[in-house]
């Protein structure tokens, strides 16, 4: 008989990690589980800590020859192995409450519409210092929402917050059906950063999602997760082109229009101030063209912000950089 859930931890160079990530699956109370661990061609001494697992772990381990270069590669590789009802990508940097799965599964099972479920998360350094809750980050868009469980339509929750933001701040905090996720997860692989906020966007298209306060996710913020690796002329791109992709399936009012552009334009305009940005003409007509599609004035704010950078580029380097550290 299949297991109700498979978990899936993509690890790539994280064997300092991966003790606390297995010993927490190992320790969660709902054990109706396959566990799945994909390598992506580390060359740390993962597979030496996974192997000295598996033997005393049922597990299947997965390992790469060649690095896929991607994340949301292994989630699709993993989802494809998977025989679950449920998928939790476990991320192998990440670590989790022993309820986590008993509460997620529970909701998911007792909501046949709820096609994700989450829960809150913790952020916590590289040495295990805990720090804020990372709905914190949410704030602006609602004061209390994320301070109590709730559940809602998910075409509703893409219109009034996934098109201003991810609102997930951690995969490792979501329970999906597996059924929905695989063809969500289509074409996440062409985005560095945002391949998460594209998958769970497309999820909730098709399905309503549900959200459990209690901070069961353990999120791991460090200098080598892709978060702290990815260029900004990337990160910027993405987020205007899945804001764009968010549009064209729903139709948010224009203030929440105005919003989205702003929580995309702010990142844009601090880049293209900053030192490290480097003109592109292909990269800023494809950015603008899909701002355009967000709200109705965003060439021209976007003209005046690169005019006004522009002109900041004829300063003086030093000036140039003291100005900017002024700004942040």
């Amino acid at each position: 008989m299949s297991p109700l859930v498979s978990i899936l931890v993509p690890n790539y160079n994280h064997a300092r990690f991966l003790p606390q990530r297995l010993d927490t699956i190992i320790a969660q109370t709902f054990q109706d589980y396959e566990l799945i661990v994909l390598d992506d061609c580390s060359n740390d001494n993962s597979r030496e800590v996974l192997t000295s697992y598996a033997s005393r772990v049922p597990m299947r381990l997965i390992f790469n020859e060649q690095n896929s270069g991607s994340t949301f590669i292994q989630w699709q590789k993993g989802a494809a192995a998977a025989v679950g009802k449920y998928l939790w990508i476990a991320e192998s940097d990440d670590f989790a409450d022993p309820n986590f799965l008993q509460r997620l599964v529970t909701i998911m099972e007792q909501s046949p519409n709820v096609g994700l479920a989450y829960c809150g998360s913790t952020r916590v350094s590289a040495d295990g210092m805990m720090g804020p809750l990372c709905e914190a980050g949410n704030r602006p868009l609602h004061e209390t929402r994320w301070s109590r469980d709730y559940q809602n339509h998910g075409r509703d929750e893409v219109a009034r917050y996934f098109v201003i933001q991810n609102i997930i701040p951690n995969a490792s905090a979501v329970l999906v059906r597996r059924d929905v996720f695989q063809k969500a997860v289509r074409g996440a692989e062409l985005r560095r950063l945002s391949g998460d906020w594209w998958t769970w966007v497309r999820i909730l298209l098709e399905s309503d999602l549900a959200f459990v306060a209690e901070p069961m996710n353990f999120f791991r913020m460090h200098d080598r997760s892709v978060r702290e690796t990815t260029k900004s002329a990337v990160a910027c791109a993405e987020r205007f082109s899945l804001q764009a992709y968010v549009y064209s399936h729903v139709s948010p009012t224009i203030k929440v229009r105005a919003r989205s552009f702003q929580a995309s334009y702010g990142p844009w305009r601090h880049y293209i101030r900053s030192p490290a940005f480097e003109w592109d003409w292909k990269w800023f007509a494809a950015v603008r063209r899909d701002a355009q599609k967000i709200y109705p004035l965003a060439t021209a704010r976007m003209l005046a912000g690169l005019i006004r950078a522009i002109i900041e580029c004829r300063l003086p380097r030093r000036l140039r950089e003291q100005r900017f550290s002024s700004s942040i």
